[in-house]
């Protein structure tokens, strides 16, 4: 038996840990009563600070110093030690008792955003979200290593591995940049079209057109589900168990029309991880940009594409009927491209989309490094979608309250959203070099796709970022290829 064998008993607890608060969590967000919130929160915690123990446990931690040492390591288990050694590096300067105070604050914090949005009221869950950036700011000080140039580097590190403030500013500059300067030439185009109006279509036939639309993209419904819930989100809860959630507006379809194709395009990267990353227990290893590189492509690359239009109108048709029948295939794309500046970051169109990105990238990276103060956030807020966006926030419910992100102590995330647009387009133009992609979505045939994706895309999630481009693309990241993909889809 190897020392990596040897660690396998912690590996599979940790498994069965991951897949216990996985189903909780799912729970909290979907079906749980309000009343139950609390217990299932405390839940979560306990099971949380379970995971964190493994880390502090003697044994664990010789049989991982252990294996490091070992010769005859695959890529995936050095990546996977690597991390471990990260962790017990963390656990070793942090106590279980503030772990699961972390855990508990950042549980209640998203209890009281839910009723924070419902009431359209910040200062409810100011407070709460003030430990919760506390915490965070004091995390990142534990983790703080002498590359990390701030305390957000540590919280992005976290997220997507190898990056750092300085390199995303680099990126999202010029593509803020190009985005503002442009966006007015993209609305005043549009205008020359007349746009159809969106009625409104109850939820028992956007629930099957849901259905239809996970068929289309091939997500196995044998090994997934799909739930309501207030803020969509997908879950790899186990390797036969990948799920989804959506929600349904009646006064406009593509809402939840693009919600499932995004978190549809999530769990089909999670329900095609390869048997080597499951053995070696580095499926979910993947980056924040790596997962968002996947529900956008299918949002957006697949889902918005002009030779996709003909196969989601006819999807349509069958589900939501009525007004459907009267639209042409250009009056459908253009309805699915309307270029709009909105406050809806997950209702955003596909060329403003990044904006969105941007601005909660800015605030958090400021609230971390102690530039923002939390009850300065909703002005910060409403001030950069005025500047930015050319639009007035009303209220709190469509500003600073929407995501619930923050409020769980995603610090750090936002990024990986406008990273996986461009890991995605450089993605999609190599694979048109080797498919005939229009074609395929002409037909509603995207099953090639996916098989392309799962052997030469998601067989290498596990390695780290700028690893797994290099290995998919045979390049590096170049933003570039989303300019182009931008301009050739809008002017």
């Amino acid at each position: 038996m190897s020392d990596f064998d040897l660690l396998k008993p912690y590996l599979e607890k940790m498994k069965r840990l991951n897949h216990l608060l996985s189903i909780v969590n799912f729970d909290m967000e979907t079906k749980a009563p309000v009343a139950a919130l609390e217990e299932e929160g405390d839940l979560l915690s306990y099971y949380s600070t379970e995971r964190a123990a493994i880390y502090q446990d003697p044994d664990f931690i010789a049989a991982v110093k252990k294996a490091n040492a070992q010769e005859d390591l695959n890529d995936a288990q050095k990546l996977l030690l690597g991390d471990f050694m990260d962790s017990i590096e963390y656990m070793e300067k942090i106590d279980l008792e503030t772990v699961k105070r972390f855990d508990k604050e950042q549980s209640k914090c998203a209890e009281l955003w839910r009723e924070a949005k419902s009431k359209s009221d910040f200062s409810i869950v100011k407070e709460a979200l003030e430990k919760v950036v506390a915490n965070k700011i004091e995390e990142a000080k534990l983790l703080k290593k002498d590359y990390h140039k701030t305390l957000y580097d540590v919280l992005l590190d976290d997220y997507e591995k190898g990056s750092s403030q300085e390199a995303i500013d680099a990126v999202f500059e010029p593509l803020k940049s190009f985005l503002i300067t442009h966006l007015p030439r993209i609305l005043e185009k549009q205008k020359a079209y007349a746009m159809p109006s969106i009625l409104p279509h109850p939820k028992h036939e956007q629930e099957e057109l849901s259905l239809a639309l996970l068929e289309v993209i091939n997500y196995d419904m044998n090994r997934g589900a799909i739930a309501e819930t207030e803020h969509p989100f997908s879950d790899a809860v186990a390797k036969m168990d990948s799920r989804v959630t959506t929600h349904y507006h009646e006064d406009d379809w593509r809402s939840s029309m693009f919600s499932v194709l995004h978190e549809g395009g999530h769990a089909l990267q999670f329900q095609n991880w390869s048997d080597y990353e499951h053995e070696n227990f580095v499926n979910g290893r993947a980056s924040a940009a790596q997962c968002e590189t996947h529900s956008r492509f299918y949002e957006n690359t697949l889902g918005r594409n002009k030779h996709f239009a003909k196969t989601l109108l006819n999807l349509c048709k069958k589900s939501l009927k009525s007004e459907m029948n009267d639209y042409s295939e250009e009056d459908f794309y253009r309805v699915i491209n309307q270029v709009q500046p909105s406050l809806i970051r997950t209702e955003a169109d596909e060329f403003t989309y990044c904006l969105h990105i941007i601005i909660r990238y800015e605030l958090e990276r400021d609230l971390i490094n102690g530039k923002l103060a939390v009850a300065d956030l909703p002005g910060a807020w409403k001030e950069k979608y005025r500047e930015y966006l050319g639009i007035e926030v009303p209220n709190d419910k469509e500003g600073v309250l929407q995501d619930i992100h923050w409020y769980e102590g995603l610090f750090g995330y936002f990024p990986s959203y406008a990273l996986g647009n461009i890991y995605g387009a450089q993605i999609f133009y190599h694979m048109k070099k080797e498919l005939d992609v229009d074609s395929l979505l002409e037909e509603g045939n995207l099953a090639p796709i996916l098989d392309y994706l799962r052997t030469k895309d998601f067989a290498y999630d596990y390695l780290d970022p700028n690893e797994w481009i290099l290995k998919v693309t045979n390049e590096p990241m170049r933003s570039a290829y989303f300019v182009d993909y931008l301009k050739e889809k809008y002017f």
